[in-house]
């Protein structure tokens, strides 16, 4: 008869994970402030929503790290929301006419790439999954 091993998780390990995550998630947002605030041209705009959702990320990985149901959800779709926000920015960016926006485009990549691949890790990863799901005790 084989062995058959099914890993459900850590918890001490998911932990981590979301905390890595949100310390990658805070230099993106970061790196998105500081180059919304540059002069000549500031954008107000920017710069709330990048604090916006870092702040309701910072509850969602709060409530997953205390294996909160509604933890994960938040803080997956704080980012599959911010990743779409900011690929549409993109797209919305190098279809216009220079302008403000034009000098900002490397932030706006940069920050939709680490909200789709930390949206996707954290998605997939059997150890967050671990924080939140009862029915793996």
């Amino acid at each position: 008869m084989a062995y058959t091993y099914h890993r459900r998780g850590s918890i001490y390990v998911g932990r981590i994970l979301v905390v890595a995550v949100c310390v990658v998630v805070l230099g993106a947002n970061g790196f998105i402030f500081v180059r919304a605030a540059a002069r000549p041209h500031p954008l107000p705009a920017l710069q709330v929503a990048s604090l916006v959702s870092l702040i309701w990320m910072f509850a969602g990985a709060w409530g997953t790290c205390m294996r909160k149901g509604w933890g994960r959800v938040l803080m997956l779709a704080i980012l599959y929301a911010g990743s779409f926000g900011l690929f549409l920015t993109w797209i919305i960016t190098i279809s216009m006419e220079p302008g403000p926006m034009g000098e900002r485009i490397t932030p706006i990549v940069v920050g939709g790439v680490v909200y789709l691949i930390s949206s996707l890790v954290l998605t997939h990863s059997r150890d967050v999954k671990r924080l939140t799901s009862r029915a793996l005790e």
